[in-house]
């Protein structure tokens, strides 16, 4: 009986396995794009900026090679402007704000090794509601960073995403402008 539930545990397994490679499914925060896309220049913020921070480890982590220099590479990811803002969203007794929404909005662009522009300008946006609690100033800051840390890691993601559904076999000059 026991060899019995052993073998049906593993063959159950083996299938969900099965099933979910065959639908395509795979694990958030990777980052798969086409071989001569690499190396990739990330420019028009400082590289030590949150959002820098959170791209240059999403795309090494999924082994895309990045260039120290835009003349060494093959693609530039510029950020064109990245924007934090916070505004109240609810009042509670005497007039104190007790919640609010954090966003943060980031444009960018691709350019090719010539400096044409293939994809964007790009708009992405990140909200989150933040419950504040007025007699707790410190651990409300605190909160605050932390959301805001997740919402640029949400953010690189989404950037990736659009790169890796870009087709970099026919780029044509692209965007919203």
């Amino acid at each position: 009986m026991e060899l019995f539930q052993r073998i049906h545990r593993r063959l159950l397994l083996i299938s969900a396995i099965v099933l979910i490679s065959a639908c395509g499914f795979q694990l958030r925060g990777n980052v798969d794009l086409p071989l001569g896309v690499e190396p990739i220049y990330i420019g028009g913020i400082e590289k030590t900026s949150q959002l820098a921070v959170e791209l240059r480890n999403l795309l090494t982590s999924s082994g895309i090679q990045l260039s120290d220099q835009a003349a060494d590479a093959n693609y530039q990811l510029n950020v064109l402007n990245s924007l934090s803002t916070k505004r109240s969203t609810a009042l509670g007794e005497r007039a104190l704000i007790i919640e609010y929404q954090l966003i943060e909005t980031v444009n960018f662009e691709l350019l090719n090794k010539n400096g044409q522009r293939v994809l964007g300008p790009n708009k992405i946006t990140e909200r989150k509601i933040m419950p504040n609690d007025p007699n707790k100033i410190v651990s409300a800051n605190e909160e605050e960073k932390i959301l805001r840390r997740e919402m640029l890691q949400n953010l690189a993601a989404k950037i990736a995403r659009q790169l890796q559904s870009f087709n970099f076999d026919s780029p044509t000059k692209a965007g919203n402008e």
